[in-house]
């Protein structure tokens, strides 16, 4: 009986600590003023080494989103961007809202894959916008890789 009550504590533990489905984003604040609360997934930025890639950000709405088709106020967003640097332009793959409780409120994909060049990059990269942060803050990861190499 010992033996069976050992066995489960120690699946118990380790179901406890397993990250087997959360995310495991590590968050770096991009821009955060009176306007605007953007981070970025560092881990994902770490690992880019080809034009094209996807990246997570968490934007918080002050006041809060409401958006057609969603009852709930959204205080935060994730998305997912699809970036290609040599058009200098991105595109949205996935959105997730949540509400002030930090609740999933609704979840969009967007199949990118079956779109063409044209309609997968629609939005140019603009000179002082979040994602030129974005960009500006990639190549300073890279420029300190290579420093260490």
């Amino acid at each position: 009986m010992q033996k069976y009550l050992i066995i489960f504590f120690l699946l118990f533990i380790g179901a406890k600590f397993s990250n087997g489905q959360s995310d495991n984003n590590n968050w770096k604040p991009l821009i955060i003023d009176n306007t605007q609360r953007i981070w970025y997934d560092r881990s994902q930025l770490d690992t880019i080494n080809s034009p094209t890639f996807n990246i997570w950000i968490l934007e918080m709405h002050r006041p809060t989103l409401s958006l057609e088709g969603i009852s709930d106020n959204i205080m935060r967003s994730k998305t997912l961007y699809i970036v290609d640097l040599q058009q200098y332009k991105y595109g949205i793959k996935q959105v997730v809202y949540y509400d002030p409780s930090n609740k999933m409120i609704k979840s969009f994909k967007y199949d990118t894959n079956t779109l063409t060049e044209n309609y997968k990059y629609i939005f140019p990269i603009t000179e002082n916008s979040f994602m030129q942060k974005l960009v500006d803050e990639l190549l300073r990861v890279r420029k300190q890789k290579e420093a260490v190499k």
